[in-house]
This record gives structure tokens, C-alpha cells and sequence, in this order.
């Protein structure tokens, strides 16, 4: 119902009716002022009677005239309309050769009734969105190639400065274990970097998700936690689970990595003895995850960038992660039909809401 009303209020007049009326009105004129020339014509020239012949003639000549007049007329009425489709033509020229910041000039609609004047009005406006679009994502492209070469920079350069002090064979034993220690995690860290830079490329080209796993949402975060307890293994983590024994038909896969992200971040933002609180339960078709921690917390201007790729609300932390980890989890969300929210305050933690629907429809 919700289409029709807008389909019912989009066009001012549809392009095939705007065509036919002035084709009409165009011919028309062409005849009447063709007979009225002939007409004319024949009362000042022609004073015998009128015959078989004469108005034969007279017909044709209605006819020829009609077809030069109504041609002359049609070449300048279509005019109106072939210059927007050169207009969009150019632009689109444009946009093909790189230039996202072309846009087609349009005349915009004042009265609310109507969204646009006809089909090539409302393929203007398309093309400009289309424009502005493109525009934004090579700006993203540009910014991620930058931000990318610059992640990938920081940990090559260390390795080849740690290594190259090592090759001098000036250091201690212990010196050398310690620069070897730091190769090793400068290294991990690039490993980690493009593997999590191949997961966000697969899941940003990935449009459907093979639901063929059923998984208890339970089970699989207890299993999160005990991998992240193994990781974390120098901080005194306490869990305070209070879950619901949920099935989920989704891809566990895909589960299981949004559950690590998001708990590996609660335990990440946290000091040394990191609580945390998880919460899951079905509600209204819905699963509900609730994940809370005590830690550093975000400030408010910064909430709405986290999801941005590359961005680390905490710079110190920097060398835990490479600001990957909620795009990624945005994107899961995505494929999935969930949805994910944030409530924080600076040093007094955060907690973070998931809601995935239970039987996922393809």
C-alpha cells in the first residue's frame, strides 16, 4: 500500500502522456493553420467554382503544409525534451571517466504532491544520486588505501629497525631475546592486520549468508570466553553469564567472530580484573545478547565513529588491535538482519545491545 501512494504522487505527468499530448496538440495546430493558409489562399487567388479536382488538390495541400508545419513544430517541441537526455549524457560521460563530482542541473519540484515533473526528471535525480554516491566511496577508498598503508607502514618499519640492530651482533643475549620478542609481535600484529583486512573485503563483496548451521548462542559465547580467557591470560577476568539456552539457524562462523570481537573489546578496554556482564535471552522472535563491562568507556563525541574502519577510540590500546574489529562486526550484523547499539561513559564502561532474529529468512 505503502509503494502505491508513493508510485500515486511521484509524477507531476508521466513522459509517454506528455509525449502524446504535445505530439496532439503540435498536429493540431499544424491542420488548422495549414487549412487556414490554404483557405485563405484560395478565397484571394481562385475566384471560379469548386470542383472534384480543386479540392483534391486543396486536400493535399492541406497535407503537405500540415506535415512541414507539424515536422518544424515537433523538431523544436523535442527539443525540450532531448535536452536533458544530452545533459544526462554528458554527465553520465563524466561519471565514466572519473569525475564523481559531475551533476545534472534540474529544475526541483515546489509542489510537495509530486517528487518529480516526469521519468527523466526522476532519472536526474538518480544519476546525481548515483554521483554523489561514487563520489563518497572513492573518498573512502582514498582514505582507506591511506589509513591501510599507514597501519601496514608502522609494524614493517619496526621489524626492519628491530632486525637490523640484531644483524649488528652488538647486543647481550638478553637484548637479543627481547628485540626478537618485539619482531614477533610487530609481526602478529601485520598478520592479524591482513587477516582481518581479508575478512572485511569478503564480508563487504558477500550479499547472502548460508544459514545452514543451528547454533546455540549459549554454548558458543561460553566457548568465546574460554578462547579469550586463554588469550588474556594475564589479566584476573571475572564473567558474571546469566544466558538462556537459544537456538539461532545462522552461520556460526560468522557468530562466533562478532562474539569474539565484541568480548575481546569488553576485556580489551578494561584495567587488569575486567567484570563483565553477558545477558542473552529470546524475546519476541528476537535474540537478545547484552555484553557490559566496567572499563575505560567511550566518550560521546566519539560513539558515533567506532564503527568506522581503522578508527581506535583509545590510542593506547593501539598495539591490541587495528580498529577492524566493529566494522567487522557491523557488517556481520548486517548480513544477518541484526542490529547492534552502544551506551557508554567515559571511565564508568559500556555496554553494548545485539539483536539477531532467531530463524533468519533468506
Amino acid at each position: 500500500m505503502e509503494e502505491s501512494q508513493r508510485d500515486k504522487k511521484k509524477y507531476r505527468l508521466h513522459l509517454r502522456t506528455h509525449i502524446a499530448f504535445s505530439s496532439i496538440i503540435t498536429l493540431c495546430l499544424a491542420c488548422i493553420v495549414s487549412c487556414g493558409i490554404i483557405l485563405l489562399g484560395t478565397r484571394l487567388l481562385y475566384q471560379g467554382p469548386l470542383t472534384i479536382f480543386l479540392l483534391i488538390v486543396l486536400c493535399l495541400l492541406v497535407c503537405t503544409l500540415s506535415m512541414v508545419i507539424g515536422g518544424s513544430l515537433l523538431f523544436f517541441v523535442t527539443g525540450h525534451l532531448s535536452k536533458p537526455i544530452e545533459a544526462l549524457s554528458k554527465t553520465v560521460n563524466m561519471i565514466a571517466k572519473g569525475d564523481f563530482s559531475a551533476r545534472v542541473e534540474r529544475k526541483e519540484q515546489r509542489n510537495d504532491k509530486f517528487e518529480y515533473a516526469n521519468e527523466l526528471d526522476e532519472l536526474e535525480a538518480n544519476v546525481n544520486k548515483m554521483a554523489m554516491e561514487l563520489n563518497g566511496m572513492d573518498y573512502m577508498r582514498k582514505d582507506f588505501m591511506s589509513n591501510v598503508s599507514h597501519e601496514v607502514k608502522t609494524p614493517v618499519a619496526a621489524i626492519t629497525g628491530f632486525s637490523e640492530i640484531l644483524m649488528d651482533g652488538k647486543l647481550d643475549k638478553q637484548e637479543q631475546e627481547e628485540y626478537l620478542q618485539l619482531i614477533n609481535n610487530e609481526s602478529r600484529r601485520l598478520s592479524v592486520l591482513c587477516e582481518n583486512m581479508l575478512q572485511m573485503s569478503r564480508l563487504d563483496y558477500q550479499e547472502i549468508v548460508a544459514k545452514k548451521n543451528k547454533v546455540r548462542i549459549d554454548e558458543q559465547i561460553r566457548k568465546c570466553i574460554i578462547l579469550l580467557t586463554q588469550k588474556w591470560y594475564e589479566m584476573d577476568i571475572s564473567f558474571d553469564l546469566e544466558m538462556d539456552a537459544v537456538t539461532v539457524e545462522s552461520d556460526a562462523s560468522l557468530l562466533m567472530q562478532l562474539w569474539t570481537n565484541l568480548i575481546d573489546n569488553a576485556i580489551k578496554y578494561s584495567d587488569m580484573k575486567p567484570y563483565i556482564k553477558i545477558r542473552v535471552k529470546k524475546e519476541d522472535g528476537q535474540l537478545l545478547v547484552r555484553i557490559e563491562d566496567d572499563g575505560i568507556g567511550i566518550p560521546k563525541e566519539k560513539l558515533p565513529k567506532i564503527y568506522d574502519k581503522f578508527y581506535q577510540c583509545d590510542e593506547s590500546h593501539k598495539k591490541h588491535g587495528n580498529g577492524l574489529g566493529l566494522s567487522i562486526v557491523k557488517r556481520i550484523l548486517e548480513l544477518l538482519h541484526g542490529t547492534i547499539s552502544y551506551e557508554s561513559e567515559e571511565d564508568e564502561g559500556t555496554v553494548v545491545f545485539v539483536t539477531i532474529p532467531i530463524d533468519l529468512k533468506s
